[in-house]
């Protein structure tokens, strides 16, 4: 007799290995596909997090190959330059053809 196979089992989940809060991002992002590159900071309000607190998990989703980050140096809020980083999933072809 065959072993069924468990539905609930996510398609990624032999090939990597994220935390749970890597995956709330990966589905965070995948909400803001049509936006192409997404601030980073936007990313940690949506999940009611501080970028802090997101980046060990966006540094896993990377290493796996799942998403792309950039850096910008760009005037901020207070009206200085600094650097701000922005996320996009990989397989983002939308806005990869309209860069």
């Amino acid at each position: 007799m065959t072993t069924p196979t468990d539905p609930h089992t996510p398609a990624l989940a032999s090939s990597i290995s994220v935390s749970d809060r890597a995956f709330r991002i990966l589905y965070a992002l995948a909400t803001e596909m049509d936006r192409g590159w997404v601030p980073v900071s936007s990313v940690a309000e949506q999940l009611e997090m501080t970028s802090h607190q997101i980046r060990l998990p966006l540094t896993e989703l990377r290493e796996a190959g799942i998403t792309y980050h950039e850096r910008r140096y760009e005037v901020g809020d207070t009206g200085r330059k600094t650097w701000h980083t922005y996320v996009r999933l990989v397989g983002d072809n939308a806005s990869e053809a309209a860069a």
